[in-house]
């Protein structure tokens, strides 16, 4: 890959999150599409002063990824938790970082962002899997005729976030479609469908349960191919994260809180209309104007298997993913240690989670 920065940061950022990705926090999760940027983001959370107070760190705007926890504070599963939380909206620090000091209790994190943040010397570890498989995408312009499947992309100009990984999620599926993979990378400075339709970028990344579907319903669809589907290992892409010091310090909270988000969850999964209506009621400003990206989006988390895995209780840890993705990220030298250096031997993936239920 050849890379080239334009003078201005990117306006778009994913995953699981990007601006989250320095400090290990990937989660090509909530992103900034239409209706949801990540200014003017609601701060919710009990009025009542009763309860444990919980502090719960965004990573971006809200979109549905939250779902669960914007419906356990409207349903009062938090309250019937004994728990008093604060969502804190949206700011340019990430969840990860905020967790780790200790300004967050709880926070939005995906697993790969956990698992570099934690290698690097944050204290975070998961404790919540929200997605149960990968929602990022290897997108093009549907109207793109030449452009049918990633080996396609060879030699043209990839749209990406600052982070090596990105270019890496892209470049080992190319390969895996048997393209050689070599491409030029700039980082963007603009929304990702501005630059594709501009001609400026022919491939980037994407979130299956949002921005393809803010597409859709623009009437500009994407065309996707999944990382997966050619050799990238599956991850839990978007989760919750807390740090070793709250959870030592409030087991008992620590449970009720991961118990209480469950049960949002679950009503999502079971009924993901009365779930967007009450996301849409509780942030008003960013998602009045999505109403239908929501409640497509919060469908199709429901419906695709992203929320509940079959076999797997809601919101559990794939040991599999975790130990396949984790060699991922070790083997393509992902992986840095507090002093930034490439750290040598591949971590015991199994001290990155904790199972706070049951």
């Amino acid at each position: 890959m050849r890379h080239h920065t334009h003078s201005r940061p990117p306006a778009r950022r994913l995953i699981a999150a990007a601006a989250a990705l320095a400090a290990g926090a990937l989660a090509l999760v909530g992103c900034a599409a239409p209706g949801a940027s990540g200014s003017g983001t609601d701060t919710a959370g009990s009025d009542s002063g009763a309860g444990a107070p919980v502090r719960f760190a965004l990573d971006w705007a809200p979109n549905t990824n939250h779902i669960g926890v914007y419906v356990a504070e409207a349903e009062g599963f938090f309250a019937d938790a004994g728990l008093d939380v604060e969502i804190l909206p949206y700011g340019s620090t990430p969840a990860s970082q905020l967790v780790s000091a200790g300004e967050a209790d709880f926070g939005i994190g995906g697993q790969s962002g956990v698992q570099m943040a934690r290698t690097s010397g944050l204290d975070v570890v998961s404790v919540y899997s929200v997605t149960q498989t990968d929602t990022g995408r290897l997108v093009v312009l549907g109207s793109r005729d030449d452009l049918t499947r990633p080996k396609d992309l060879d030699g043209l100009v990839f749209g990406g976030f600052g982070a090596p990984l990105f270019g890496a999620l892209a470049q080992t599926t190319i390969q895996g479609d048997g393209g050689s993979g070599e491409f030029e990378e700039v980082v963007l400075d603009t929304g990702a469908y501005e630059a594709l339709s501009q001609g400026r970028i022919d491939f980037t990344l994407s979130v299956a349960t949002w921005e393809n579907l803010q597409m859709e319903i623009d009437g500009h669809p994407y065309r996707a191919w999944r990382y997966q589907d050619f050799g990238v290992p599956e991850q839990q892409s978007t989760g919750i994260i807390s740090s070793d010091a709250y959870l030592d310090a409030h087991p008992k909270e620590a449970r009720a809180f991961v118990e209480a988000v469950a049960r949002g969850y679950a009503l999502a999964a079971e009924d993901p209309e009365r779930a967007a209506d009450i996301l849409i009621a509780a942030n008003p400003d960013t998602l009045g104007t999505a109403e239908e990206l929501v409640r497509r989006s919060a469908k199709l988390m429901a419906e695709d298997g992203y929320l509940v895995a079959k076999g797997r209780e809601i919101g559990a840890v794939d040991p599999a993913a975790w130990d396949a993705f984790g060699a991922f990220l070790f083997d393509g030298g992902f992986l840095t240690d507090s002093e930034g250096k490439p750290v040598t031997e591949e971590p015991d993936w199994s001290e990155y989670y904790a199972e706070l239920r049951g």
